[in-house]
């Protein structure tokens, strides 16, 4: 194959023609013709050129020439071409054709699935509308809306399996020993008062009241990639899934050792008992200070009883923290102390003071919860400040306190991973803002599991992409990436008989992604028989 090259050199830009051949699997250029320097030529001459060189092709000079352009669509391609990239990568192509295979399906699951993922990951919406939107994307096959709804179901019977690949993909991409878990919960609610196996009313962390929801619990690690997540019922306490997770966890994945990061929140009684007394759990854990004894309080909110310690943020940024110990019941309690946080926790209680000050003045606008603006009744239900319980409140301003049966981890590296644990509140973030998890428009439970699973895969897509960018020092946020690959279009033009598609301009950010992904960069004009060959 010829083509023309240009070598820049300093003293100027030399044009060849140039032939590609291989030798031994290996390709090789020779060089045809030496048509000297650009810059002996005029631009007319150039151009002259040009045009005798396409009329040589076969080429119709009058409809390179003729403004008869018109446009017939205009399609993203940047999104097919990053995320099926990466759904191969983790091999969710592969179990997606296997069930595709066994079940003898005219539905080409791969297809289904991409859809619906590039629609999760750009713009958020209802299966109906994926449906609709699927002619903006190339590489996008056409596909029923019916066939949307059964990929959900093969999903949802097959979701242990994705997390299965998931995970040990994740574990060879990345290199990493899994030795820091995080794991909290959420909840997902439904504008629905219905309940089922999974759908009921309980305690729901979106201040949704009265709804049916379901509980979502999420294990991830230190750099936010996915371990894995289970499904409970919407009024299952949240500090029960806990048992449930790890022993699963430990399970499927045939983990021997592994740490445990999670809120105070999670760590009930049962819990630490139950990490305590099986070998091969260990724990870092927020703990209740309010709920020590006395003597264990006074000991660790006595600030003569702390030393300071530096630790480094993901910036490499140095912070001073100060910290005491102490042994208590079989664990360690690290207690921190910070005056920002004090002051932070003292302004807070203020506020809710000059609630309870007005709510003194119209009881009628109070709830059921007057203990949270210090209020209290006398036997003649007139409403008084609390003043005990805002000075008891006061001494632990700036104070916070974390357990642990680990020991081998000094008190500074265990503070860094207990810090770390806002990563799952991110992540929660984007399950529920990015993803959109919620609002739900499904309803039965099989559906309702295949929406989850669907939503896992966009996440692991996300943060492979987020965690990639890093690793290249390349600062990208989830917005930042949805943005860039919303640029990434082509326009389909129709000249004469011929019908092409004009690339839109390349950005850093795009190039940065064409780059770390290895992605094909589409020439600027592109027949439109070829474009197959760049996605």
């Amino acid at each position: 194959m010829a083509f023309l090259r240009i070598e820049k050199k300093k003293s100027g830009s030399y044009l060849r023609i140039v032939k590609t051949f291989r030798n031994n699997g290996k390709v090789l250029h020779k060089t045809l013709f030496n048509l000297g320097k650009k810059e002996d030529y005029t631009n007319d001459q150039l151009q002259n050129i040009g045009k005798k060189l396409y009329e040589l092709g076969g080429g119709k000079l009058a409809d390179l020439l003729c403004d008869n352009i018109c446009e017939l669509g205009r399609f993203n391609f940047g999104y097919f071409q990053l995320y099926s990239k990466i759904l191969k990568y983790y091999g969710i192509d592969k179990i997606l054709k296997k069930i595709q295979k066994k079940n003898n399906l005219e539905i080409n699951l791969v297809n289904a699935v991409l859809l619906m993922l590039l629609e999760r990951l750009q713009s958020p919406a209802s299966k109906r509308q994926n449906y609709l939107n699927q002619t903006e994307y190339l590489g996008i096959d056409n596909i029923e809306l019916h066939q949307l709804y059964r990929t959900l179901d093969y999903l949802a019977d097959n979701q242990q399996a994705i997390q299965d690949t998931i995970f040990f993909t994740g574990r060879d991409l990345f290199n990493h020993s899994l030795d820091i878990v995080f794991y909290d919960v959420t909840t997902f609610y439904f504008d629905t008062a219905r309940e089922s196996e999974l759908l009921a009313k309980g305690f729901g962390k979106d201040g949704k009241h009265g709804k049916s929801q379901i509980v979502f619990g999420l294990l991830i690690d230190k750099d936010k990639n996915p371990i894995g997540y289970n499904i409970y019922k919407g009024d299952f306490y949240e500090g029960h899934t806990f048992e449930d997770a790890v022993k699963k966890l430990k399970q499927r994945y045939r983990i021997d050792n592994v740490i445990i990061v999670a809120d105070r929140g999670m760590m009930n009684r049962n819990n630490l008992n139950f990490v305590t007394e099986n070998k091969g759990y260990e724990f870092i854990v927020g703990e209740r200070l309010k709920n020590l004894p006395q003597t264990t309080q006074e000991y660790l909110t006595n600030r003569d009883n702390y030393k300071a310690s530096w630790i480094y943020n993901s910036d490499n940024e140095e912070i001073k923290i100060e910290y005491t110990t102490i042994e208590y019941q079989g664990r360690k309690i690290i207690c921190t102390y910070s005056e920002k946080r004090a002051k932070k926790d003292s302004f807070e209680r203020q506020e809710r003071i000059s609630k309870g000050k007005i709510l003194m003045e119209n009881p009628s606008l109070l709830d059921k919860k007057a203990h949270r603006f210090y209020l209290t009744k006398d036997k003649q239900d007139k409403l008084s400040l609390n003043e005990d319980k805002i000075k008891s409140d006061a001494k632990f301003d700036g104070f916070i306190a974390i357990a642990t049966n680990n020991k081998d981890l000094t008190e500074t590296k265990i503070l860094e991973h207990y810090k770390h644990l806002y990563q799952i509140e991110h992540t929660f973030r984007s399950f529920k803002s990015h993803l959109e998890t919620r609002p739900m428009f499904h309803w039965t439970d099989k559906r309702i599991e295949g929406h989850i699973s669907l939503c896992y895969i966009a996440y692991t897509l996300n943060i492979y992409v987020i965690n990639t960018l890093n690793r290249h020092n390349i600062k990208m946020s989830e917005n930042d990436v949805r943005k860039t690959l919303s640029k990434m279009q082509v326009s389909l033009v129709q000249q004469g008989e011929n019908e092409l598609y004009l690339r839109s301009t390349t950005t850093k950010n795009i190039e940065n992604l064409i780059k770390v992904f290895n992605l094909n960069k589409l020439p600027d004009i592109t027949p439109k028989s070829n474009i197959i060959n760049y996605l």
